[in-house]
């Protein structure tokens, strides 16, 4: 124990007498850590963000497209009679239609995504109506021209989230249609509204029996249907309803109609994000392995600076495993110093940029310890040819110099 500690209180004597070297040294190891450190939590703050963002996006819904090089059949309103008859425990399934245009109020306009679908298109963004109501059945089998907007979309175009009852425009390409306002929902998620540059971008929902009319798309032929049900039941309705569409349409089998929530989507990006903080993290790791072979230098300068001390404690009778174990130390002192600097500045240079992006900080336990055991091993590893040739040196070559 007490010599432990003497190789402790040499290996602090030898970096205050190193100074500025074994600062610099430092500063290597410092960098590194504090990378991976910063990577890691980005990372993982990031994911996070993402996938919860983009969950709250849309995650209670399934895409059912039909594969037109398969069949040339087309969705019609018998499937969706059909699946509803068939697959209970769904709130609802809808055609969709999708362009992007202009949309005018009264006191305002901008652009404007534009969804048509029949009543369970309520479902789509997952915000309930806080002001009058979503448009009926019996609109969209009439083909009123209604529509739904959310509560910014409202002050954006009218001033005023009281707009239910006014008309605004709404222009896809050379085609311009008044719709009246009947609902109002709440703002949509950060995530959903994507915007061009500093514009803002309505979100409007109309009967997908008015869109087809006023912008020329087939009334009663679709490619693709939008299924809604709660999540932890959404995978097992889909692959259903796939199933049931499948035979309807002649493709048991051949899946000329496809299945996919957005459950797939997100382990995509979920794999893709993990792949990217992979990477970033590799690079990081390279200052580390640059800060190990500084480590090294300054250990084999160590070396030669203490010839004849090591040569003296050697004729003292100093064996050749105390010798190794003293430089060891010296290193991995060096280096565990180092690691929590580089600890420390790593989880408060996280901190700063997560708060500088709106994210909630993710600060894994792990990768602190990992990024500790890390720093003492590179160490060890790059201090271990030093502490070898110092030990291995005779201690009359040791005098000499």
């Amino acid at each position: 124990m007490s010599n432990f500690v003497g190789y402790i209180k040499s290996a602090i004597k030898q970096m205050k007498h190193n100074g500025s070297k074994t600062l610099m040294t430092m500063l290597g190891i410092i960098i590194g850590i504090a990378a991976v450190i910063t990577v890691v939590t980005l990372g993982s703050g990031m994911q996070q963000y993402v996938m919860d963002q983009f969950n709250k996006l849309n995650g209670n819904y399934a895409e059912l497209t039909i594969n037109q090089q398969k069949t040339s059949d087309f969705f019609t309103e018998e499937d969706v009679k059909l699946v509803e008859e068939e697959l209970s425990g769904i709130k609802g399934i809808t055609p969709i239609y999708a362009g992007n245009g202009k949309v005018k109020g009264d006191r305002g306009i901008c652009h404007a995504n534009v969804y048509g679908g029949n009543g369970a298109m309520e479902y789509f963004f997952s915000k309930p109506i806080i002001k009058g109501k979503y448009f009926t059945k019996q609109q969209v089998e009439a083909g009123e021209n209604v529509c739904v907007i959310d509560r910014d979309d409202a002050k954006e175009l009218f001033k005023t989230e009281d707009c239910v009852g006014k008309e605004l425009e709404l222009s896809i390409g050379d085609k311009t249609a008044t719709y009246t306002v009947v609902g109002i929902k709440d703002r949509f998620d950060s995530l959903a509204k994507m915007s061009l540059g500093e514009e803002h971008i309505a979100f409007v929902e109309v009967p997908y029996t008015a869109y087809a009319v006023d912008y020329g798309q087939s009334i009663d032929k679709w490619y693709e249907l939008l299924l809604f049900a709660d999540q932890d039941v959404l995978q097992e309705k889909c692959d259903k309803a796939g199933l049931i569409l499948n035979n309807a349409h002649g493709g048991r089998g051949s899946n000329v109609v496809k299945a996919n929530t957005l459950a797939n989507i997100s382990d995509m990006i979920d794999d893709y994000l993990g792949t990217v903080k992979g990477f970033l993290i590799a690079v990081a790791l390279i200052s580390l392995l640059v800060g190990g072979i500084g480590i090294m230098n300054i250990m084999l300068v160590s070396v030669a600076e203490r010839t004849r001390e090591i040569g003296i404690r050697k004729s003292i009778g100093a064996r050749t495993g105390a010798i190794t174990m003293q430089f060891l130390i010296e290193s991995a002192i060096l280096t565990l110093l180092a690691g929590i600097i580089g600890i420390v500045v790593g989880i408060g240079l996280s901190n700063v940029l997560c708060l500088a992006l709106k994210m909630k900080p993710v600060i894994l336990p792990e990768s602190v310890v990992i990024a500790a055991g890390v720093s003492i091993t590179i160490g060890i590893f790059f201090g271990l040819y030093p502490a070898r040739k110092a030990a291995k040196m005779k201690p009359i070559d040791a005098l000499r110099v």
